[in-house]
């Protein structure tokens, strides 16, 4: 192989080097930290994806995207001034080329407890610390993964440094053992195996006082930070040093080989494993490095999420480590507590001497071994396996002990780790492959589907379909494997169709794999079978929970005979400790869920037994929480109200679909509908909005409220969609309907709805009454909401009117009573109004920058970073900069189709179209023409200045480039277009990139800042 270009020192401070040894300086930290990772990766590659949400996590997508592509062009040109081609960069990896790239880590990690002692030597030498030492990141996803591989890292260099030790001690080199151990002790006071080479070094120098001091150090260290005494082995170096010099042995280095550093010949008994380990890298890494730290380690988490599969990677990984070896104790299998000695023994291969017990056969076997035991699947037998664990761990100082459990085993030092399910996208809709493929999850699907299907790859259409059912089955790896089973009878779309009817009877796994994995129900009923039978009725109780619930939700709608409701705490803290219940802490109120699976599981187990569900009882609390979120609303900040009643989103689904349902209760939806439109506002659900309110108008009577009846009217209209005529009718009603109930705040915003509504500049004149109405109405109640989006719609009639001054107070004044209620969405709202006014009066540059600040920012819902990039479209059109406008576009049109919103996915069609005509599509432009210009035809929506502008220059582009016939037939054609049709032929064209003309590379590099 020839020697490498590039040579990377990553333990220590960050050193890049080239084959002459003359340096390489990156000046930004994030292009050492992209170079380190990929030096790090098998193959030296990795998606763009990844990086991107790596290393500028906090960022959007597309700022993230666009920082990236800086970042390597810097990287680049810096490697291109010193060599050829070392980093590779497409539309979706980056790759070092091969060979040509060398680190420091990847000498370290080919070496093996049977390396030469030069190579181990060399090694030892090199080491230069910690992994990027001194390196610090804001971001806190790079912060951890940087932390993780330190931590991964040290304890590898640190097992380099003992197999050095035992390779000099074999050898009677105890003088070069010396400066090791003390190098290996100031990285790891507690490697006592360093401790124990000085003791050598020391006796064999015949300094036996500095022998016993090194003991006392080590054993003062141990007890402090662990509670531990010294191995035998360190002891009986002590005792050596305490004899009297007369009874020192003449053999002294070969008897320490001898009787200390002998091995097994065999080393491990883990089954080999047939498929590779995906998307585990950071669980494997922190399990490596907990093990570190602790004696025992106990994996934990629900059925299926791939707890063994990680126990067994971890064990391959340590294989030599250990000096007695890596041993695996199967115990699903065992039903007998009894049992487990002589699992234990088995594995290891013990004999159990006559009437003694196999526990302390296996104790007398391991006493003075260094070795990893795995207790696989200990659930069925926790007690039994805490005690077996507290026995080895107290008889047994260098044994180590990973658990795998749905349940932890609650013994003194034991370290939890719950594996997490795979990542999988929860906006599965609108999806691409690059998207698609940087979950875990879905990474897993293609990698198992590509084994079983040939040419298996992600598309356009399989992309959402693979990504929903990994959304389905909660990322559960078994459930992926098994789903994919089914691919040889269908494809991924109608697989994710369809799964919900069946997936609890999925099957497909190895015909080896263990009973209780053959199905997702038997393995549940493995789960299920072990609960109380309290545990299982509130297990059952809780399924109708589809978004999690609180100790109070909990105790209210689950509570009752046979479950009281002041046992509802311990029992909830049960389950979670079984892993069937997960346990959301971040929030000041705990929270508490049933992975999606095990939901319909416990649902499917209610309708056996005959049980009546809780879905009255659901539908009651939520409008009880939701009146409660109606009347907070209109003074609290936006992100504390979210916190508080955005979980709620699931639950009110479910519920809304029971009520509504042949089995549920209509009147109890009806007014749930209309307590809801505040949540679908905030979140930007316009169609969900839409779908319950309209099914709650058809389910009223004339029992139903007025209020009711105008809450449900107030749904159908926005208090931002100015000049969309649909919703004036509702808000008219609304304003009947509150005013004659009393309700001034109510009314207030119905008013201001209805001159929304309105506010085109053909009807101004019809609007500027409501609003003024509005204003008359709201003042006087106080800084709300509502009196925000009042004052920013009376701005923009301003604005339409062409009286500017005015228009800016006005939006300046909605701003401040924003901030003064902590509005954030309405903020944002006022921000992006004050950007068209100062694109209306010329100053595109500042409308621009003010839109950048906005997406930048946190402040924004969808609905507006939706409005917002539209918007950014037709200032970068403006400005010129044609490629920039078509990703905003592209980004605007994306977003749009995803929230269902007709009238923006319109206006980034527009957008598009005067794109793709300046880029020398006219035929294509001229059909997205005719069918904006059919929809604006409509008379639902209008043009303000903003989209004026655009229609005009397209208008006067189309007609330079097309003939008058031609442009009719291709606008006629465009016309006839559905919205999908439409919107996939203008997404095809955002996702064309033409390169940017070489005068303008550098305003494009310096268009988003990093």
């Amino acid at each position: 192989m020839a020697s490498p270009q590039l040579y990377l020192r990553l333990l220590g401070p960050f050193e890049a080097r080239l084959r002459d040894g003359r340096p390489v300086v990156f000046e930004l930290k994030r292009a050492r930290l992209l170079l380190a990772w990929l030096a790090l990766r098998p193959g030296q590659r990795g998606s763009r994806e990844e990086i991107a949400a790596l290393l500028w996590s906090e960022r959007s997508e597309e700022q993230a995207h666009q920082s990236l592509r800086q970042t390597l062009a810097v990287i680049r040109r810096t490697l291109d001034d010193h060599t050829g081609e070392i980093l590779r960069v497409d539309r979706e990896k980056v790759a070092f080329a091969a060979d040509a790239v060398q680190s420091d880590v990847a000498f370290l990690l080919r070496l093996g407890v049977d390396s030469a002692a030069e190579d181990l030597g060399r090694a030892v030498a090199e080491y230069g610390g910690e992994f990027l030492e001194a390196m610090s990141l804001r971001d806190p996803v790079a912060e951890e993964w940087v932390h993780g591989r330190r931590a991964e890292l040290r304890g590898i260099a640190t097992k380099r440094f003992e197999w050095l030790l035992g390779a000099y001690a074999r050898a009677g080199r105890h003088g070069d053992a010396e400066p090791v151990a003390s190098r290996l002790i100031a990285i790891d006071p507690l490697a006592e195996e360093g401790h124990r080479a000085l003791m050598r070094a020391y006796l064999a120098a015949d300094n036996r006082a500095m022998a016993l001091r090194q003991y006392q150090r080590c054993r003062d260290i141990l007890a402090r930070d662990l509670g531990v005494e010294p191995a035998p082995e360190t002891k009986a170096l002590m005792r050596m040093a305490s004899a009297p010099a007369q009874n020192e042995p003449r053999n002294f280095p070969t008897m320490l080989q001898d009787q200390f550093l002998g091995r097994t010949d065999r080393t491990h008994n883990l089954p080999r494993q047939m498929t590779s380990l995906v998307g585990r890298d950071s669980e494997t890494s922190e399990v490596l490095a907990r093990l570190r730290r602790y004696r025992l380690v106990t994996l934990t988490g629900p059925g299926g999420a791939g707890k063994t599969r990680i126990a067994m990677e971890v064990g391959f990984r340590l294989i030599g480590a250990y000096v007695d070896g890596v041993w695996l104790v199967e115990l699903a299998s065992i039903a007998d507590p009894l049992l487990i000695g002589e699992a234990l023994c088995s594995a290891l291969g013990v004999p159990v001497a006559g009437d003694r017990p196999a526990l302390e056969s296996a104790i007398a076997y391991l006493h003075q071994k260094q070795a990893l035991v795995i207790f696989d699947n200990c659930e069925h037998l926790v007690t039994a396996s805490a005690r077996l664990a507290e026995a080895l761990l107290r008889t047994c100082p260098s044994v180590s002990i990973l658990v795998t459990s749905r349940e932890s085993l609650s013994v003194a030092g034991e370290s939890l780790y719950r594996v997490p399910s795979l990542t999988f996208p929860t906006d599965t809709e609108v999806m691409t492959p690059s998207a698609a493929i940087a979950y875990s999850a879905v990474e897993l699907f293609v990698n198992r589907a590509a084994a079983v299907i040939e040419d298996f790859a992600l598309d356009e259409v399989t992309a959402p379909a693979v990504a929903s059912i990994c959304k389905q089955v909660d990322g559960i790896p078994l459930a992926i494997e098994l789903a994919v089973g089914r691919l040889r009878m269908m494809r991924p779309e109608w697989l994710a169709a369809n799964l919900s009817e069946s997936f609890l009877t999925l099957r497909g796994g190895a015909r080896s794999a263990l009973p209780h994995h053959q199905t997702l129900r038997t393995m549940l009923d493995w789960s299920y079978n072990l609960l109380s039978p309290q545990e299982q009725v509130l297990l059952r109780r809780l399924s109708v929970f589809a978004g999690g619930c609180t100790l109070a939700s909990a105790t209210q709608v689950a509570g009752g005979d046979p479950t009281p409701e002041h046992a509802v705490f311990d029992l909830l803290s049960s389950l979670v400790e079984k892993s069937l219940l997960t346990a959301d802490l971040s929030e000041a109120e705990p929270r508490y869920r049933l992975l999606e699976t095990t939901r319909r599981y416990a649902m499917d187990k209610q309708r056996e037994l005959g049980e009546p569900g809780r879905q009255r009882q659901l539908a009651e609390h939520l409008i009880r929480r939701l009146i409660e979120a109606g009347e907070s609303w209109p003074t609290m900040p936006t992100v504390t109200w979210l916190v508080r009643y955005e979980p709620e989103l699931d639950n009110l689904r479910a519920s809304l679909e029971w009520a509504f349902g042949s089995d549920g209760n209509a009147v109890l939806g009806v007014e749930l509908a209309s307590h809801s439109i505040r949540l679908w506002d905030e979140l930007s659900l316009f169609r969900e909005r839409g779908r319950w309110s309209e099914t709650a108008m058809l389910h009223q009577d004339e029992n139903t409220p007025p209020v009711v009846a105008a809450r449900l009217c107030l749904a159908r209209t926005s208090n931002s969609a100015h000049g969309d005529h649909s919703g004036f009718s509702f808000a008219d009603q609304a304003v009947q309907l509150f005013r004659s109930a009393g309700r001034p705040l109510d009314l207030g915003e119905a008013l201001a709805r209805a001159g929304a509504a309105l506010l085109t500049v053909e009807t101004i004149g019809k609007s500027i009454p409501y609003l003024r109405d509005a204003l008359t109405v709201l003042e006087p109640l106080g800084p709300t909401k509502p009196l925000a989006n009042c004052l920013r719609s009376r701005g923009v009639a301003a604005y339409l009117g062409g009286d500017f001054a005015t228009a800016r107070t006005l939006i300046g004044r909605s701003m401040a009573v924003c901030r003064s209620v902590g509005d954030s969405h309405g903020a944002a709202s006022a921000q992006i109004a004050l950007a068209e006014l100062d694109f209306g009066a010329g100053d595109v540059e500042n409308a621009i920058d003010d839109i950048r600040r906005l997406l930048d920012g946190r402040d924004h819902n969808r609905r507006q970073a939706t409005l917002a990039l539209g918007n950014l479209a037709a200032y970068l059109l403006a400005a010129g900069s044609v490629e920039q406008a078509r990703e905003a576009a592209y980004e605007s049109l994306r977003e749009a189709r995803a929230l269902g919103w007709p009238a923006a996915i319109v206006r980034a069609g527009e957008d598009m179209a005067l794109v793709v005509a300046l880029s020398g599509d006219p035929e294509l432009a001229a059909r997205l023409h005719g069918f904006v210009s059919a929809f604006y035809a409509k008379g639902t929506a209008s043009r303000e200045l903003t989209e004026q502008i655009t229609n005009r220059r397209l208008t006067a582009e189309l007609s330079r480039r097309l003939s008058p016939d031609r442009l009719d037939k291709l606008m006629e054609e465009g016309a006839g277009w559905s919205e999908q049709q439409a919107a996939e032929a203008a997404s095809a064209a955002g996702q064309v990139r033409r390169p940017a003309p070489a005068d303008n590379l550098a305003d494009l590099r310096n268009a988003f800042e990093s």
